[in-house]
C-alpha cells in the first residue's frame, strides 16, 4: 500500500494485518531495528507475542484451544508508479504457524524466497501432531498453495473452530484484504518482481 513516506507507507501496511487479527485476538506489532523507516533493507515484523516476539496467541476453540504465530518479511521502498507510491512496502516472505497449545504444530505456511531452503515458493507443512504414524504424507513434505494472505489464514482458523471476537468478522476480513489485494504486485520470483537482490546478510533466514 503506498504512502507520502516511508512511515506511512509502513503504517498502511501493517495497519490492516493487525486488524485482520482483532477478529480473533488483540495482538502486538514489533519490528526488527529501523522497521518503520529504513528503505531497501530485509525487515522482519511480528504479529505476535504478548509477552515477546517468541510467544504466540492463544486462540479460543471449545475445550481444544490452538496457538497461531505471524511473522512476516518485508521492504520499505520507492515506487515512482502512478498510484503506487512515493513508498510502498513489498513482502519478501511469511511463516504464519498454528499449534496447540504443548507446541505441537497443526499446520505451518511458508513463504521465503530467499533463503537457504531448496523449496522457494509458497507452501504449507502439515503438522505430525495431524498425521498418522503410517500416512503418505510427512511433516516435512511441502504442499504447494501459492502465496496466502494473512486474512485468508485467520479465516481457516475460524474454520478450525475458534471462536471470532466480532460477529461481522467476515466483512472485516474482506475489508483488511481488499487494500492488499489492489495494490500487491505478487510472483514467486523476488529478483524478477523487483529487478533488486537482497544482500546475502539480509536474506530471510531458512524455514524448513
Amino acid at each position: 500500500m503506498p504512502g507520502r513516506t516511508p512511515y506511512e507507507a509502513f503504517s498502511a501496511f501493517v495497519t490492516p494485518l493487525a486488524d485482520a487479527l482483532k477478529c480473533v485476538t488483540w495482538p502486538k506489532v514489533a519490528t526488527s531495528p529501523g522497521g518503520t523507516a529504513l528503505l531497501d533493507r530485509k525487515h522482519n515484523l511480528h504479529l505476535t507475542g504478548p509477552q515477546g516476539e517468541n510467544d504466540g496467541y492463544l486462540l479460543l476453540r471449545g475445550e481444544d484451544d490452538l496457538e497461531f504465530r505471524a511473522r512476516m518479511f518485508y521492504q520499505i521502498i520507492e515506487d515512482r508508479r502512478e498510484g503506487y507510491g512515493p513508498y510502498r512496502c513489498t513482502t519478501l516472505g511469511y511463516d504464519y504457524s498454528v499449534r496447540k497449545p504443548d507446541g505441537a504444530a497443526v499446520v505451518d505456511y511458508h513463504w521465503h524466497p530467499i533463503g537457504l531452503s531448496h523449496e522457494r515458493r509458497p507452501h504449507i507443512h502439515l503438522g505430525s501432531s495431524q498425521l498418522r504414524p503410517d500416512a503418505v504424507l510427512s511433516n516435512k513434505q511441502h504442499m504447494l498453495t501459492g502465496r496466502t494472505t494473512l486474512e485468508s489464514v485467520i479465516r481457516n482458523l475460524i474454520g478450525l473452530g475458534v471462536r471470532p471476537r466480532y460477529p461481522d468478522w467476515a466483512a472485516q476480513l474482506d475489508i483488511c484484504e481488499g487494500p492488499h489485494i489492489l495494490y500487491r504486485t505478487w510472483t514467486n520470483d523476488y529478483e524478477q518482481e523487483t529487478g533488486r537482490k537482497v544482500a546475502d546478510d539480509e536474506a530471510a533466514p531458512a524455514i524448513p
